[in-house]
């Protein structure tokens, strides 16, 4: 995605695609109620959200689905998983600090974006197995920001709960390269996964394709 350039201080909706799904990238900003339409259901939910973080990620995930989809809703299973309601579409969600992203696909599909910080150098232990860690350099801010957006978009694309991230997703090698495989329990049954992982600017972007 070398095409996709982002700017710090850029709020415009950036669309792209990759491996048939599609994308849609944006910087977070103060968006209010007259920025986006909302339908009945829709503002009735927002007023429920105190925090007003989580207003504004609702209203840009908003605004980003309906460039496409207008008159269809996003709904959420009984695990947090976001469906959009009347349409054969897949879709996922992903917020970092400062970015939010939306996916579309025809089949299931978990993305997740995350932003490097040193952060992730104090909590790979609790991500990671002993074998995962051999893939990574465990002194690696991005490496191990890649590793924890591959176990995300995994737990995004499980149709389960209470997923352990050590056991029940497993990253099965990665030889540096943007593909990374690795397999989910789901339903009592091992699911192997292909997942694309990249670096653009500080965000790291994962999603699982076929």
């Amino acid at each position: 995605m070398t095409d996709l350039k982002m700017k710090t201080n850029e709020n415009s909706i950036k669309k792209f695609t990759k491996n048939g799904t599609d994308f849609f990238l944006c910087q977070k900003s103060e968006w209010t109620l007259n920025d986006v339409g909302l339908s009945n259901s829709e503002l009735e939910n927002y007023h429920t959200i105190k925090s007003q973080s989580r207003r504004i990620e609702f209203l840009g995930i908003r605004l980003i689905k309906n460039i496409c989809f207008p008159k269809h809703e996003i709904t959420y299973l009984k695990n947090g998983k976001p469906v959009l309601e009347n349409s054969s579409k897949h879709i996922s969600i992903s917020h970092s600090k400062n970015f939010m992203a939306f996916a579309m696909a025809e089949s299931e599909i978990g993305i997740d974006i995350e932003e490097c910080n040193e952060r992730i150098l104090k909590v790979k232990d609790r991500f990671l197995n002993e074998t995962e860690k051999s893939f990574f350099n465990l002194n690696s801010i991005v490496e191990l920001t890649m590793a924890w957006c591959v176990k995300e978009a995994l737990f995004k694309l499980n149709r389960n709960d209470g997923l352990d991230f050590k056991t029940d997703l497993i990253i099965m090698n990665w030889d540096k390269a943007s593909t990374i495989n690795a397999k989910m329990l789901e339903d009592s049954k091992w699911k192997e996964v292909k997942l694309h992982v990249e670096k653009i600017g500080n965000l790291v972007l994962c999603f699982n394709f076929d």
